[in-house]
């Protein structure tokens, strides 16, 4: 590892070379004025008491003559350095990546106006001194652990940290390059840094990895809702075969029949299994739609005495209706089935009394808002929130609750379907979905239907409806 030295540097070639230079015309120079001006006082003088004078003479121009050559040498000397340390200065102060320079120690020796604001200081109160003065002792043994790595090293060394600027507060990632500097012998001067602000890309790469992450769990998931479609389909026929006959033995058969009693169990439980298959056609979007202008507020509102039965005494339902609500394009039934399932769920996860809020709004996504909802698109919508006071989830299991026959219930209490139909329903009306919840806090789930009359052409599946242009609306949501 180079070690610092107090001894200065010996000068470059090139620099020795120039001055060598200089040192020659200088020579030449004198040798010639004193030659030429000897034979000239020898020439014009009439007698040996001029020679006196003329000696004196020849002396003070030869001191004129050589402080005017001094002078403008060492005025372009001067004058090239100080354009070139401008220069110099001027592109180390535009460029807008942190930049600076400290001494083995630590001790800063210049910096940028952009590093100016990660301490909040101007580049005169900043050198001298060191990043302690500065930054907390962690942070700052950070800084110092890494310039020694790039001294250790002997080049650059590229790391990523994060800052927070004193002048503004903000939090940024910094992509910090640092690399030793050495004079021409070899020895320790200090050590370079720049630093970039790449918190944007960061933030861009992210977002990607989240985009690609929802690719594959929605290419998977199509995977499995064909062949769930496909045995579902299958079965339901299946299905509608044993329900004929059965329903056939029932209508032919006494009520006084013991045998009665058994074909009554087979009904049920063939029911039972075709609301299953439903499900499964849902998850699949095997389930023909038939979607219409929906005010979803009053389709609340006509469901919530079906939905304060199915959460039970011991919760309290509250709905709040958004105002100025647009209006939905759905299919009904569809949309009866995601509120019954989403508050069973909801039900399901509140251990003793608590409460479940329905709420709707009007949402615009833009495309920048889209990255943090499962497959959606930028457009209007009409949204509908619901909200429990249970356990919440574990970000493991939020992240596998919307796959086909998962389930946190205990065996024979839930199919895993609920949330699957859900999903599948959304997927079908090209909407949106989002799910915010943390163990101990409850869970909200984001249904978004799109907004009828809506610029875009929706596409289900059994039906395809194009709807017309619409005029500008508002942006809130909840």
């Amino acid at each position: 590892m180079p070690e610092s030295s107090p001894n200065p540097a010996l000068p470059p070639k090139a620099a020795t070379t120039g001055a060598a230079r200089i040192a020659l015309t200088y020579a030449l120079i004198s040798g010639a004025w004193i030659l030429l001006s000897d034979r000239l006082v020898q020439a014009v003088a009439p007698n040996p008491e001029w020679v006196t004078g003329l000696g004196i003479l020849k002396g003070w121009g030869f001191v004129t003559v050589t402080a005017l050559l001094l002078f403008y040498m060492v005025k372009r000397l001067v004058a090239d350095m100080a354009s070139r340390k401008a220069q110099l200065r001027t592109l180390i102060q535009t460029i807008p990546d942190l930049v600076w320079l400290k001494d083995p120690q630590g001790v800063y020796l210049a910096c940028n106006p952009a590093f100016e604001r990660l301490f909040g200081a101007r580049e005169p109160d900043i050198l001298g001194k060191t990043d302690y003065d500065f930054v907390s002792k962690d942070q700052a043994d950070f800084f110092r652990q890494k310039d020694r790595e790039a001294v250790a090293a002997g080049g650059p060394r590229v790391n990523e940290e994060w800052v927070t600027l004193a002048e503004s507060g903000a939090r940024i990632l910094l992509e910090t390059l640092k690399t030793p500097m050495v004079d021409q012998s070899g020895v320790l001067v200090g050590v370079l840094g720049i630093a970039r602000d790449i918190t944007e890309q960061d933030s861009h790469t992210r977002e990607r990895t989240k985009l690609q992450a929802q690719l594959y769990e929605a290419q998977k998931l199509e995977s499995i809702g064909r062949f769930a479609g496909g045995v579902a389909h299958d079965y339901n026929n299946m299905l509608s075969v044993i329900l004929a006959n059965a329903d056939m033995a029932l209508f032919q058969m006494g009520e006084d029949r013991p045998e009665r009693k058994y074909l009554e169990q087979i009904v049920k439980a063939a029911r039972h299994s075709a609301d299953l298959t439903s499900r499964m056609l849902g998850f699949a979007r095997r389930q023909p739609s038939e979607p219409k202008e929906v005010d979803l507020n009053q389709a609340v509102a006509d469901l919530l005495p079906v939905l304060g039965r199915l959460a039970g005494e011991r919760i309290e339902v509250t709905w709040k209706p958004g105002g100025e609500l647009w209006v939905a394009w759905a299919d009904p039934t569809q949309l009866e089935q995601v509120l019954t399932n989403l508050v069973v769920n909801a039900r399901d996860a509140i251990q003793g009394p608590g409460r479940i809020t329905l709420e709707t709004a009007n949402w615009t996504l833009r495309d920048r808002d889209c990255a943090v909802w499962t497959e959606a698109r930028s457009g209007e919508y009409v949204g509908i929130q619901v909200s429990d006071t249970g356990s919440g989830m574990t970000p493991e299991v939020q992240a596998t609750i919307f796959e086909p026959f998962f389930t946190t219930k205990p065996s024979g209490q839930g199919t895993g379907l609920g949330l699957a139909m859900v999903r599948g329903i959304v997927r079908q009306h090209q909407g949106a979905l989002q799910v915010d919840t943390a163990p101990g806090r409850g869970s909200t789930f984001r249904i978004l239907l799109p907004r009828a009359g809506a610029d875009r052409a929706w596409a289900l599946e059994g039906v395809a409806t194009s709807a017309a242009s619409a005029g500008p609306g508002r942006s809130p949501g909840p």
